[in-house]
C-alpha cells in the first residue's frame, strides 16, 4: 500500500542572482513579474514536491499561475509564474522537487501565495488503475490562496524558502458524492520550511549539452530551457555509449544527457548524476515509487516521470542501501524488505537494456501505511487487505500526531496504542516513516500519523447539540453502527464542515459556519464524516460533509 500522508509542496526560494531557468517542467514561458526598469529584484524559484497516495495512482493538474501578494497591499499581486506547466502528477512527487519556474520578483515582503490550476486539466486515476471519467470530476475552485505564517522577504542578495502544502490527504480535497461523481476542492496550508534547499534533489532533466565550461555545462532541456549546471568532485558520470563509468571530460556540445540536479541555497544548480551519449537517450527516470515487488521473477515495478511503471530486474549482485549510507544487503533476498510505496533511486547496468537490470537500489524513503491494529506499548501492525500484515517496533525516538496538526505531537507509544484499541470497529488508519534497524534487520516506525477515517455515507441520527451529533452508518461488519462525533469549536481547531448541494444539475460546495451547525447538522440529513480516534476512546471530526438535493 502506498502511504497516505499526502501533501504537495510549493517551495518558493529567492536566491542570489538570476537562475538560468525560466520554465523547467513545461513548454511555455514563465510570465513572471515584469519589474519596472531600475527596480531591485530577487530571483525566486518555484518547486513542487509531494508525498504519495494510497487511494490514487494519479492526480494530474496543469498549473497556470502562481502569484505572491504584497503584505502591505494585497492588490499588488506579483506574478511569479504564468502560462501552462506540463501535467504534474501530484501523487508521484516525493523526496524530489519539480522545478516549475524562476522569476525575478521586486524586492519586498509577501505574506500570501495564490496558485491557480486549469480545471479542464484535472485527471484522476484510482489506485487500481481505473480512470475517473472527466464528466464525473467537478472542480469547485481552480485557485487557492494561502496565508504565510512567516513572511517571504525578497531581497537583492538574500535567500529564503516558503513551503505550501497542497493537502491531498484532506477529506475535502476529493469528495465522492452520492451519485458517484467526485468533487475536487483545493486544500492548502503554509508550513515552515522543513529542510535545506541544498538537500532537495530535483527531477531528472533530459536534453542536449549546449556548451561546456571549466567546471560547469549548459543543458538545453527538452522543455526548451537552458540550465547552467555546476560540477564538483561529488558528481557521478556514466558514458552510455561505452556502457561504463564516464567523466566530466566526456561531455561535449551536442551530446545527449540526463541529469539529476540539486540546488544550493544561493540558487545555483549542481550535478549529482549525469548520463551522456552521442545518440538520443531513452526517456527513463532512475527515481520513482515502487508500485509492486515480484519476488518470483525478482523484479521491481517502479514509476517513471510519465507515470508509466517500468520493470527493473534485481540480480544477485544488486546492492540495496537506505539513505545511501546504510547497507540492507545484496541480491534478491532483500526484496522481502521492499514494498509498494517506497521511494527509490535505481542505478542500472545498462539504460538501453530491456528490462533494465539494477546495479544498486537506494531507498530514499521507506514508508508503510494502512489499517492499524495490534497496537501495544512496544509495537503495532499495519494490516493490508492484499499484502498481509507488517509489524513495526517503535523506533527511538518515536513521535505520533494527527494529520494536519504536526505541531501537536506526542512521544508516548502507550497513548498511541490506546487510541487504536479504543476505536473498536472503526478501522483507524495511518502512515509511518520507517528507519532501518541493523540489529533486528527490520524496519522500525519513527513516526505514526493518524489519518482521518472517511466513514461510509450515512445519516445524521441525532441532531447537533452541545458540540456533538450522532452519525449512523454501515460498518465493516455490514452492520448498522451509531457513533457520537465531537466537533471542536475552538478557532483554528474546528473541523471543516461543508454542504454539497445539487440544484438543476449544478453541484456547489459551500462551507457551513459554526453558527449554522445547529440548523444544518440535523436528522435525517445524508452525510459523510471523517474522524480520528482519541486515546480516551472518543472520536473527533476532521471533516463533515452534508448532501442536499441528491
Amino acid at each position: 500500500m502506498r502511504p497516505s500522508a499526502r501533501t504537495s509542496t510549493f517551495l518558493l526560494a529567492p536566491a542570489l542572482g538570476v537562475l538560468a531557468l525560466s520554465l523547467a517542467c513545461g513548454g511555455s514561458s514563465s510570465g513572471g513579474s515584469t519589474a519596472p526598469s531600475g527596480t531591485s529584484t530577487g530571483a525566486t524559484s518555484i518547486i513542487l514536491t509531494d508525498a504519495p497516495s494510497d487511494q490514487w495512482n494519479a492526480i494530474e493538474v496543469v498549473v497556470t499561475k502562481v502569484t505572491l501578494l504584497n503584505k502591505a497591499d494585497h492588490t499588488k499581486e506579483v506574478v511569479a509564474f504564468q502560462g501552462a506547466s506540463s501535467k504534474i502528477n501530484l501523487v508521484d512527487l516525493d523526496s524530489v522537487g519539480e522545478l516549475l519556474a524562476s522569476a525575478q520578483l521586486p524586492v519586498g515582503t509577501y505574506d500570501a501565495v495564490r496558485v491557480t490550476i486549469d480545471p479542464a486539466s484535472v485527471n484522476l486515476v484510482k489506485s487500481d488503475g481505473t480512470p475517473v471519467p472527466s464528466s464525473q470530476v467537478h472542480v469547485q475552485g481552480a485557485t487557492v490562496q494561502v496565508a504565510l505564517s512567516a513572511d517571504l522577504v525578497v531581497t537583492a542578495s538574500g535567500s529564503n524558502a516558503v513551503q505550501i502544502d497542497f493537502d491531498l490527504g484532506h477529506p475535502l480535497f476529493l469528495v465522492q458524492m452520492p451519485n458517484g461523481d467526485w468533487s475536487l476542492n483545493l486544500q492548502a496550508r503554509h508550513r515552515p520550511n522543513l529542510g535545506s534547499l541544498a538537500q532537495l534533489a530535483f527531477r531528472h532533466r533530459k536534453g542536449t549539452i549546449a556548451s561546456v565550461g571549466a567546471s560547469s555545462f549548459v543543458l538545453h532541456t527538452d522543455a526548451g530551457n537552458d540550465l547552467t549546471v555546476n560540477v564538483d568532485a561529488g558528481a557521478w558520470f556514466y558514458d552510455v555509449d561505452a556502457k561504463a563509468i564516464g567523466s566530466f571530460a566526456g561531455l561535449a556540445a551536442g551530446k545527449n544527457a540526463l541529469v539529476k540536479l540539486r540546488m544550493q541555497t544561493d540558487g545555483s544548480l549542481w550535478a549529482v548524476r549525469v548520463w551522456y551519449s552521442a545518440s538520443p537517450l531513452q526517456g527513463w527516470t532512475p527515481e520513482g515509487h515502487v508500485l509492486g515487488v515480484d519476488k518470483v521473477n525478482n523484479r521491481l515495478l517502479v514509476t517513471t516521470n510519465g507515470s508509466v511503471p517500468r520493470m527493473i530486474a534485481i540480480d544477485a549482485d544488486t546492492a540495496f542501501t537506505f539513505h545511501e549510507s546504510q547497507a540492507l544487503g545484496t541480491g534478491q533476498a532483500v526484496l522481502g524488505d521492499v514494498w509498494a510505496g517506497f521511494k527509490v533511486q535505481v542505478e542500472v547496468k545498462d539504460p538501453l537494456q530491456m528490462p533494465m537490470h539494477a546495479s544498486s537500489v537506494n531507498i530514499q524513503r521507506a514508508v508503510d501505511g494502512g489499517i492499524i491494529k495490534n497496537a501495544s506499548a512496544t509495537s503495532f501492525t499495519y494490516h493490508h487487505p492484499w499484502a498481509g500484515d507488517r509489524d513495526h517496533a517503535y523506533a527511538s525516538p518515536f513521535t505520533w500526531w494527527y494529520l494536519g496538526f504536526p505541531g501537536a505531537t506526542s512521544t508516548v507509544p502507550g497513548d498511541f496504542a490506546s487510541a487504536v484499541t479504543g476505536a473498536g470497529d472503526v478501522r483507524v488508519q495511518g502512515v509511518s516513516d520507517l528507519v532501518w534497524n541493523s540489529g533486528s534487520s527490520a524496519w522500525d516506525a519513527s513516526t505514526a500519523v493518524f489519518l482521518p477515517v472517511c466513514l461510509p455515507q450515512g445519516a445524521i441520527s441525532t441532531s447537533y447539540s452541545n458540540g456533538s451529533f450522532g452519525f449512523t452508518f454501515m460498518n465493516s461488519s455490514s452492520a448498522s453502527q451509531a457513533i457520537t462525533v465531537n466537533l471542536n469549536t475552538a478557532a483554528g481547531a474546528q473541523p471543516a464542515v461543508v454542504e454539497v448541494a445539487r440544484q438543476a444539475g449544478v453541484v456547489t460546495v459551500n462551507p457551513i459556519d459554526v453558527s449554522a451547525w445547529g440548523t444544518k447538522l440535523v436528522t435525517p440529513t445524508k452525510a459523510r464524516v471523517a474522524v480520528v480516534p482519541k486515546p480516551d476512546g472518543t472520536f473527533s471530526a476532521y471533516a463533515v460533509v452534508v448532501f442536499t438535493g441528491f
